[in-house]
């Protein structure tokens, strides 16, 4: 590799093109900075090297090894443990050497990981795509590259994302030290937004894991709501360039909450309130028009006592995976968000205007909203931390539950700070938005990257997104006004009519719910018919691992059997490889273990038949759970078909249908 004399262009070009394929927002950053002039030379191995100009310092300062570049990143590589590791994330790119270096190591080949660089100066990393050509592998969708205002927390969640698995597999931070020497206050601060964004991808990932058995029954169970009843599509741009104001049950809620109660503000705003924050809203005289549901536990239901008989003007909206018990018992109609899992499980050719799932019923809330089209989108009661010591506002359902606790010796407020403290292993301090020191935990943070993430994408299609908590942590993103300042910024004009909802559920596509429902539970029997019958053959192939004529025959009956439930069954497998979640994440870090390992071809052909068995014992497992969840749901879909029948059938002899 050699480095021209002069910037070149069409390499600049060539490179950003190749970063573009799959992120053209860095590539346009990196076009759009100004370029510092680089001092170049070759070093002694013949390498191209380069020195810059740091700001208060005695001399430049040597962006890679001036004698000896390619070792030099070796070494800095060396201290990766790619067997402990499946992501490196590198901070500063400098002129790459050590970047390529984890590439080949992690990468090349095929091999699952990730490797990111978070370089804080865009304008250097385009001087050094101006000389040096890495399009061969800038490409790589596994190699992640943010800079600038990409590289913030926002830009890392968006990011680092689809890498998830294997960022929960092992992340090994990496600081490049010419980087740390020009810019050691972006390091710092770089180094906390990865700590964090890591600590998020790991939370979001074991919950996935740990919930995804329980998510799935609860898909499945609610499968006579997603094929039957209402769903979310007519609500799309239903209520275009309408304020809409999100409320969740944060401590800060009290200070604006009432200011909902003036008919003429509700006449122009649409009101979407999560769950919680329905029995504190009910209880001041406010009708939400929707309130989001997510929540997979049945013990969210006691969200839902004590409620009027009727709520015909709210609407409840639910992503399918909410336990069953929430649709059951609200008193009101109910529309449920589009589910991929569904649709695959269903086959339903009927297309759905996209509305994505929440990690939690806020960011249900805030999709909604966007979905409505609603401009601009005000929250209030969204603290994300502990403002004031309090976990809720006064009048949520948990205070309810405390009543009996309560006195003189044992207030709410004593009861909320004892709630707070009990997880004192996962508590951090924050500035709030009034810069006084707060409590927030590791899991509200995680939520607030996801909003941040959220934020990033809306804004950039030009949403105005609005925080009037008053209370709580910034939100990147989200411009931090009071509730006043947020009216000031609503349009006059009376909102639309929203179309409404019926509880009914339609008797004939219930029907062939029933009839695919039976379909799938006898696919997934003779799946676990083949697999169970398939572990042996990998048990007979351990032992003939060293008659290549015996073992290739096994293989044949190996591949036999993989078609069947891979292709012939494929509706089936599909379903109960999203049950599998766990033994589909332990074959992931199973693969980069054999990969990684330094045996030989027969230790490495064993470990594989290993993987395959335990992943077979898991698939079976899978198959058995899925069949009680189908079970569940066709109790629930023949109910639901009986019951739509009996209100479709006309009334007898004059009398009342019931």
């Amino acid at each position: 590799m050699t480095a021209p004399l002069d910037p070149s262009p069409l390499l600049l070009e060539k490179n950003l093109r190749a970063i573009a394929a799959h992120d053209p927002d860095t590539a346009k950053a990196v076009a759009d900075a100004s370029a510092p002039d680089l001092d170049w030379a070759q070093a002694r191995t013949g390498d191209p090297v380069a020195l810059v100009k740091a700001e208060g310092a005695a001399r430049p300062i040597a962006l890679a090894s001036r004698y000896e570049p390619r070792q030099e990143a070796e070494r800095l590589i060396d201290a990766v443990d790619f067997e402990k590791s499946a992501a490196v994330v590198a901070i500063g790119f400098g002129l790459g050497y050590h970047v390529r270096t984890a590439y080949d190591r992690m990468l090349a080949g095929g091999s699952f990981g990730l490797v990111a660089v978070l370089e804080p100066d865009a304008g250097l990393l385009k001087a050094v795509l101006s000389r040096l050509d890495y399009s061969d592998w800038l490409g790589d969708r596994r190699l992640v590259l943010a800079v600038g205002e990409g590289a913030q927390r926002g830009g890392l969640v968006r990011r680092f994302d689809p890498h998830g698995a294997a960022v929960t597999q092992g992340t090994h931070l990496l600081v490049h030290p010419p980087t740390r020497q020009l810019r050691p206050d972006d390091v710092a601060e770089l180094s906390d937004a990865v700590k964090e964004v890591v600590a998020y991808l790991r939370t979001t990932v074991a919950t996935a894991l740990v919930n995804s058995s329980r998510t799935c029954a609860n898909l499945v169970a609610n499968l006579d709501l997603y094929a039957g009843g209402a769903g979310t599509d007519a609500l799309h741009n239903a209520a275009r360039g309408v304020p809409a104001v999100l409320v969740a049950a944060g401590p800060s809620l009290v200070k604006n909450v009432d200011r909902l109660r003036d008919p003429a503000l509700r006449q122009r705003v649409v009101v979407i309130a999560v769950q919680t924050a329905l029995r504190p809203l009910l209880e001041r005289g406010i009708r939400p028009d929707f309130v989001t549901a997510l929540d997979y536990s049945a013990i969210c239901t006691r969200f839902y006592e004590d409620l009027p008989d009727r709520l015909d003007d709210v609407t409840l909206v639910v992503e399918p995976k909410v336990n069953p018990a929430v649709v059951d018992a609200y008193p009101g109609p109910v529309r449920s968000v589009p589910n991929e899992f569904a649709d695959k499980l269903l086959e339903d050719p009927q297309p759905r205007i996209n509305l994505p799932g929440g990690a939690t019923v806020a960011h249900l809330s805030f999709y909604l909203a966007r979905h409505l089209g609603c401009d601009p989108i005000t929250f209030i009661g969204q603290d994300l931390a502990f403002s004031h010591g309090l976990y809720y506002c006064p009048g949520t359902a948990v205070h309810k539950v405390w009543e009996p606790e309560i006195s003189p010796f044992n207030t709410v407020e004593m009861l909320e700070w004892t709630r707070i403290v009990r997880m004192r292993g996962h508590l951090r301090r924050i500035d709030d938005i009034h810069g006084r020191s707060a409590y927030t935990d590791e899991q509200m943070t995680t939520y607030r990257k996801q909003f941040e993430r959220d934020f990033e994408k809306a804004v950039d299609q030009g949403a105005v997104i609005l925080d009037a908590s008053e209370g709580g942590a910034p939100k990147s993103g989200a411009e931090s006004v009071t509730f006043e300042q947020a009216l000031e910024r609503f349009d006059p004009d009376a909102r639309p009519d929203l179309p409404t909802a019926s509880r009914g559920y339609d008797a004939g596509r219930l029907a062939s719910l029933v009839r695919r429902l039976d379909e799938r539970t006898a696919q997934i029997r003779e799946l676990r018919q083949v697999t169970q019958q398939t572990i042996p053959i990998l048990q007979d192939m351990t032992a003939a691992v060293d008659d290549s004529a015996r073992f290739n025959r096994l293989h044949q009956d190996l591949s036999r059997n993989q078609k069947r439930a891979e292709h012939d069954l494929a509706p089936a497998f599909k379903l109960v490889m999203q049950v599998n979640t766990i033994g589909a994440y332990r074959r992931v870090r199973a693969d980069r273990n054999i990969r990684q390992s330094q045996g030989d071809e027969r230790d490495k052909r064993l470990a594989q038949i290993d993987r395959d068995i335990e992943n077979l014992r898991f698939l079976v497992e899978a198959c058995d759970e899925a069949l009680g969840m189908l079970d569940e749901g066709l109790d629930r879909a023949r109910q639901g078909l009986a019951q739509a029948k009996r209100l479709a059938k006309p009334p007898v002899n004059g009398a009342r249908a019931a």
